[in-house]
């Protein structure tokens, strides 16, 4: 596929994801489309479910074979959605009722901007808590029949029994990347405005919503991985509330977070996605960012780098833990477990204080067979 090719993919995709939040016609596609390409990016990005409120009555032929994919993430999104309403909702009542102070984020925070919620394709509940709580709450997510998946970064995340497709994330911190934005959340939830009627839930108002979404986008952008869904998001969280939002406030807290570039250009790309609004002398770097957000941050990613600045940290902290793990990996395989090194040693099982030796012992073998091995290839280059 030719890189114009590709780009009216990307423009096409865009415009009917725009025109379901919209709720208005597509604009038609006067090009002849890959509706496989558009059918796996939109899926990649989590706006199939969208995309099918524009096709739904089309009986294009290229449409046609790819019809049904886009209908079952649809009605995936209107079955998950109710079941996701109701745990959140029960949920929402265990921890008020063991005094579990929490703020449901992520998609709980923007599912109400949405026209109908199954028009979000759904993602883990994600629930905000403080650390002393955390054995409280896996007690409570325990006896509503989840497992825990696994546990990183102060990130433990719980999966239902019953149904692989729901999903729980509990938080003791937001897990971001740079100092100043963690700092920035460090006292959350405790000391946000509380639900009515609650002691323990919490919420943001519209100008920390706003905030904690330009973040959340920030590092997903940063480790690339941001989706059409996120801009979405964005954009119907602008359209509801910027007439009222506090945005000198807003642009000092992101400056405080060296956020405020970033902030600029992606609600720009918003505005330029689903509202059609021209930028003139913006058009490249938004160009870029479109490009970065396609190829999963492989394309423009220096040129994004000078919006954000998080994107060389994000990648200076993944090759940094890259060699840790080498290192590691080298240290395992010089250094062998007990258990391991008693094969070819089996005086270890008596006298297991002799490991260190052994360890010296194979690392010589190991010297002397690598140089037998080097001096036997140069001695079969050098023969006629």
């Amino acid at each position: 596929m030719s890189a114009l090719a590709g780009r009216n993919q990307e423009d096409y995709l865009i415009e009917l994801t725009s025109a379901a939040i919209g709720q208005r016609e597509a604009a038609k596609n006067a090009g002849r489309l890959n509706w496989g390409w558009i059918y796996k990016m939109s899926d990649y990005h989590h706006v199939a479910n969208l995309v099918y409120y524009k096709i739904m009555w089309e009986d294009d032929p290229d449409i046609r074979p790819w019809k049904d994919k886009f209908q079952t993430r649809y009605r995936k999104a209107i079955r998950v959605q109710e079941i996701c309403g109701e745990l959140r909702t029960d949920l929402e009542k265990r921890l008020e009722n063991a005094g579990v102070h929490s703020l449901f984020a992520g998609e709980s925070a923007i599912l109400g901007f949405y026209p109908q919620a199954e028009m979000r394709m759904p993602e883990p509940i994600q629930i905000l808590i403080q650390k002393k709580h955390m054995n409280d709450v896996r007690r409570i997510i325990s006896e509503m029949g989840f497992e825990e998946e696994s546990a990183r970064d102060g990130v433990h995340t719980w999966r239902s029994l019953q149904s692989g497709e729901l999903s729980v994330s509990v938080a003791e911190a937001f897990p971001f990347t740079g100092r100043k934005i963690r700092k920035w959340f460090a006292e959350f939830p405790k000391n946000l405005p509380r639900e009515d009627g609650r002691h323990y839930i919490h919420y943001m108002n519209e100008d920390t919503l706003y905030i904690y979404f330009i973040c959340r986008l920030a590092e997903k952008y940063a480790r690339g991985q941001i989706e059409i869904r996120d801009i979405v998001d964005l954009w119907l969280l602008i359209s509801r509330e910027g007439p009222a939002l506090r945005w000198k406030e807003i642009m000092e807290e992101l400056e405080s977070m060296e956020l405020e570039t970033f902030g600029e250009y992606i609600t720009k790309l918003a505005g330029k996605w689903f509202a059609n609004m021209y930028f003139r002398e913006d058009m490249d770097m938004l160009r870029d960012m479109q490009d970065y957000i396609f190829s999963k941050g492989e394309e423009a990613r220096r040129e994004n780098e000078a919006i954000l600045p998080l994107v060389r940290t994000v990648a200076d902290n993944y090759y940094r833990d890259l060699k840790k793990e080498e290192k590691a990996k080298l240290r395992s395989w010089r250094f062998p477990s007990l258990e391991y090194m008693a094969t070819p040693y089996p005086i270890l099982s008596k006298l297991p204080f002799l490991l260190p030796f052994c360890w010296i012992l194979r690392i010589i073998k190991q010297k002397r067979f690598s140089r037998k091995e080097r001096e036997k290839e140069e001695n079969q280059a050098e023969e006629p």
